[in-house]
């Protein structure tokens, strides 16, 4: 019995996928409605085989998934869910103005409710169809990449790193065959020259491309890309670019004209954007504030009662535009910690050169047990909740540094100070304390220079989830 096509096995179990989520989604907002309206849960099958427009609506939904062909390129998690929750909340309000047209507005709590829940449900039964498929060998893509340098080996990291997205690489192609023994053990996969390449495509066109030249060799190859556009699945070009605002860039095109221009933003350069960002930070800390008080209380009494000092340190940080402020945490330290961190300073040389380094010490005996406990699990750092309530800080941003870290983050400091600084960030959700210092400047430099609400809403969920695994603190 011949193999199935995988790329057809693959598209039909995802809009399988697809139709279970709108049914368990369907089946969910009728339960909900009708505890929201206080109505018998006796039979909440009534109007399940009834046509009406969110039904048809959901349907079409599927169409678009097709159409922006969701169920056959390969994109990262989180740009494929915010592509996809753009188009839900698109059919939200579609749906709404159809209710209210028809004067069935008494079913918002349904129509909203099968749209929330459509947009949970999603997601979930994606990844499990895609772990399933993966499981029985039918989500695997072959891969290769032209180039064996070092932008080559970022693509590597990038797409096959990626397990979601079920990339498996064949080769690293080389355009240089005589340097192929030179290169081949300083890459993580096979090397191939051009020629093994076409013989590989024309036996089976099942596969991706990706064309990690530098440049010069980029222009160099046009033809042979163009060749391989036409004999493959998907064909991309990772150009070799780097330290640029590239989120929301846009495209241009001149009609008849080979070039093309790169747009680039600068979006929090924008006073809506801004404003949209100071708006989320006061809805969530002031939502935070109430859910958390009986915590902050809790935290409070077990600091005070387990060693001597004040509840709450403040420390001075630098904020917006060089502005310093006090950051306010709990208390994790002695009293006297200022004294024994000068003293281990100046008796312990590893310590010494570990501060120099991170400004941070991974055995530091100015903690408390409770402090230790505290850092663990990040809620020190709960109280500057208050400190975005009076606008010093922001909810996501850059981390906070002390005067004494300027000089190190060099050019990085000039988007630094553009920000506020944030309670949680992208250093936090890539590692934390396991990150090294360059690795937290650029990590702040990228953030402030390709921001969205959208990136915010995931490093607040990444958060979470890095808090809950207690990854990187101490």
């Amino acid at each position: 019995m011949p193999k199935l096509n995988k790329t057809i096995v693959q598209k039909i179990a995802l809009v399988i996928s697809d139709i279970l989520s709108l049914t368990i989604a369907f089946i969910l907002a009728v339960i909900v409605s009708r505890l929201y309206h206080n109505n018998s849960l006796n039979e909440p099958w009534n109007n399940f085989f009834h046509i009406g427009a969110s039904k048809l609506l959901g349907l079409l939904v599927l169409g678009v998934f097709w159409y922006q062909e969701q169920y056959f390129k390969r994109r990262p998690f989180w740009e494929e869910l915010l592509q996809t929750y753009r188009i839900i909340i698109l059919f939200i309000l579609i749906n709404l103005g159809l209710s209210f047209v028809m004067a069935k507005g008494s079913l918002k709590v349904l129509i909203v409710g099968f749209w929330v829940m459509f947009a949970l449900v999603l997601p979930f039964l994606r990844n499990l169809t895609k772990n399933i498929l993966a499981n029985f060998n039918y989500w695997q893509r072959d891969l290769y990449i032209i180039g064996d340098g070092d932008n080559a080996i970022n693509a590597y990291r990038l797409f096959v790193g990626n397990k979601l997205m079920g990339y498996r690489l064949r080769a690293f192609v080389s355009l240089s065959p005589n340097d192929l023994a030179i290169k081949k053990d300083k890459l993580p996969g096979l090397l191939i020259n051009q020629e093994l390449l076409v013989s590989f495509i024309k036996e089976s066109s099942d596969c991706e491309i990706i064309v990690a030249l530098d440049t010069v060799e980029l222009n160099k190859q046009v033809r042979f890309i163009n060749f391989l556009q036409h004999n493959c699945l998907v064909l991309s070009i990772l150009p070799e670019i780097s330290g640029l605002a590239i989120y929301g860039a846009q495209i241009d095109h001149f009609f008849g004209n080979d070039q093309l221009v790169l747009r680039l933003n600068n979006n929090l350069s924008r006073k809506f954007n801004v404003f949209i960002k100071r708006f989320f930070d006061l809805i969530c800390v002031f939502l935070g504030l109430i859910i958390l008080s009986p915590l902050f209380i809790i935290l409070a009494v077990i600091i005070k009662s387990t060693s001597q000092g004040k509840i709450f340190y403040y420390h001075k940080r630098i904020g917006r535009y060089g502005k310093e402020f006090n950051c306010i945490k709990f208390r994790t330290m002695y009293p006297n910690s200022h004294e024994v961190l000068k003293e281990i300073l100046n008796n312990d040389p590893n310590a010494r050169l570990e501060w120099q380094k991170d400004f941070k010490l991974k055995d530091d005996p100015r903690v408390t047990p409770v402090g230790r406990w505290l850092r663990k699990t990040s809620l020190d750092e709960l109280p500057q909740l208050f400190n975005v309530l009076k606008g010093e800080m922001s909810l996501v941003g850059p981390r906070p540094i002390v005067t004494d870290e300027i000089e190190r983050y060099r050019d990085g400091y000039y988007y630094y100070q553009l920000v506020l600084p944030g309670v949680t960030g992208l250093w936090q959700v890539s590692g934390r304390n396991d990150t090294d210092y360059f690795d937290r400047v650029r990590l702040d430099e990228w953030y402030v220079k390709n921001w969205s609400l959208w990136y915010d809403i995931v490093i607040l969920l990444k958060t979470v989830m890095v808090v809950i695994k207690r990854t990187g603190a101490y």
